[in-house]
């Protein structure tokens, strides 16, 4: 069964359109050192450190982001609860079923008339081992190092990638169904 990316990182764009010659994602950490500070110094704690890094990768702040998500995904964020444990909460659009939507008409609501599409939300949060994490790494500017950055992301694209890919497929699949 063919796996479907649901967020990855877009390199040969970041590459490309890079204004140093070797990573958009990389200047644009350089501008956002700020996102980094625990107080006054860099954090050393590689969940901080990897959600800052996904806060920048992404829309607002890279337009187009250095992450790039399915269209299905509405939402990716990095969360700690109070108790530690690390979760990226995925909200996906999925259709609701034709019955629903059926029954929301014929009630005569009159907010769902004509051929609309009627879109649920579904939220999944998906645990996040922080061992796998990489250790914070700056320059002596006190950048954050591209590369650790970069390997952050991955490590997070993935378990989004491996916890829900053919969960989307499936979802896709039933829904043209």
């Amino acid at each position: 069964m063919r796996s479907t990316l649901l967020i990855h990182p877009d390199d040969r764009y970041d590459r490309d359109h890079a204004s140093d010659s070797e990573s958009r994602f990389g200047a644009y950490l350089r501008r956002n050192t700020a996102a980094f500070l625990d107080g006054e110094e860099p954090t050393e704690d590689p969940v901080e450190f990897a959600a800052s890094a996904w806060r920048i990768a992404r829309p607002p702040v890279m337009t187009p982001g250095y992450l790039v998500a399915h269209d299905r995904v509405l939402d990716a964020t990095l969360l700690r609860e109070e108790d530690g444990t690390t979760a990226i909460r995925v909200d996906l659009a999925t259709k609701l079923p034709s019955e629903i939507v059926r029954g929301l008409r014929s009630r005569g609501s009159g907010w769902i008339s004509g051929p609309t599409q009627v879109t649920n939300i579904l939220r999944l949060d998906i645990p996040v081992p922080t061992d796998r994490l990489p250790e914070p790494a700056y320059s002596p500017l006190a950048v954050p190092v591209t590369e650790t950055a970069k390997e952050a992301l991955e490590q997070l694209c993935g378990l989004v990638n491996s916890a829900l890919g053919g969960a989307l497929v499936d979802l896709v699949r039933t829904e043209a169904a």
